[in-house]
């Protein structure tokens, strides 16, 4: 029986969708920030959600089926994690120096502080949504049962 659209629960693996939202959302939003911050913080938060699904990416593409394996697939969701640590900070501070939806003109001052904060909150939803998949996927990676190899008794 299939539980309604409007009553599922989030899945752990929705960590790769949601990574994949904010690369997509940061580089939409990032080409309307001012040219002049473009060294200084632009190119760095881009580059860091790019690193959160990169890391989501690979992390998902491990299968552990050996405890090396397991280990290397939790080392990357928790590379994705600090990503999401340090894209958030990121997001905070580009807040705190310029309008996040850029100078738009014909909108007053006002207008744009609430278009900014709106953005804000967008992202900052988003990175606790990914930071509680990741946590989640590493909780469970580090619950899965590994078959160890055995030597054939004789």
């Amino acid at each position: 029986m299939s539980v309604p659209a409007g009553e599922r629960n989030k899945s752990g693996m929705d960590f790769v969708e949601i990574a994949d939202t904010i690369e997509e959302k940061t580089m939409r939003l990032c080409r309307k920030w001012p040219k002049s911050w473009f060294f200084v913080i632009t190119k760095r938060t881009v580059e860091l959600a790019s690193s959160i699904y990169e890391h989501a990416q690979i992390a998902n593409s491990i299968i552990p089926k050996t405890e090396e394996e397991r280990t290397m697939r939790i080392m990357e969701l928790e590379q994705a994690l600090g990503s999401v640590y340090a894209f958030s900070r990121k997001i905070e501070r580009a807040y705190s120096l310029f309008p996040l939806c850029g100078e738009k003109k014909g909108l007053s001052e006002q207008e744009l502080e609430e278009k900014s904060n709106r953005l804000l909150e967008e992202f900052m939803l988003l990175c606790v949504d990914e930071e509680d998949s990741l946590k989640g996927n590493m909780h469970y990676t580090r619950n899965i049962k590994i078959k160890s190899k055995t030597p054939p008794q004789s």
